[in-house]
């Protein structure tokens, strides 16, 4: 498949999803949540607002090796043929204060609903830095898309 190709449909999924599942190390077993995102346009980088005293913050503090699962199943038996799921792995990292102008305004757009908890002194924007995206669809076409 041809690259663009493969990141028209990435964009696809993405833009049509605004939740994803992030899984974190935890300290015994791995750890999922969800979570609110937003992509830059070049597929890079994933963001996500979480506060700091959170499993899933301390997890990314202690080991910042990512997954973010992203689908588009809507719990119905076609989803066996029809439903496609993204996996991103990545590296997550708080963003510091000189680069959340850039990109806060990315997130906010996606998220409008969410500006009074990133105003949140405790509110930690966290940026992943995709590696590699798989796409799956019908559970067999398997279509990976290194980042690095």
């Amino acid at each position: 498949m041809q690259i663009e190709k493969v990141k028209e449909d990435i964009r696809k999924m993405l833009n049509a999803q605004r939740l994803g599942v992030l899984a974190t190390y935890g300290d015994k077993y791995p750890y999922a949540t969800i979570v609110g995102f937003a992509t830059t346009d070049d597929l890079r980088y994933m963001l996500f607002a979480t506060l700091r005293n959170t499993r899933k913050y301390r997890n990314i503090m202690a080991d910042p090796h990512v997954s973010i699962l992203v689908d588009n199943r809507s719990n119905r038996a076609e989803d066996f043929s029809n439903a496609q799921a993204l996996t991103i792995l990545g590296t997550g990292m708080e963003m510091h204060e000189d680069e959340k102008h850039d990109l806060i305004s990315l997130y906010i757009n996606r998220h409008p609903y969410l500006t009074e908890f990133i105003a949140d002194p405790n509110c930690a924007i966290i940026k992943v830095k995709v590696d590699k995206y798989i796409l799956v669809s019908r559970f067999q076409e398997v279509t990976e898309l290194d980042m690095q």
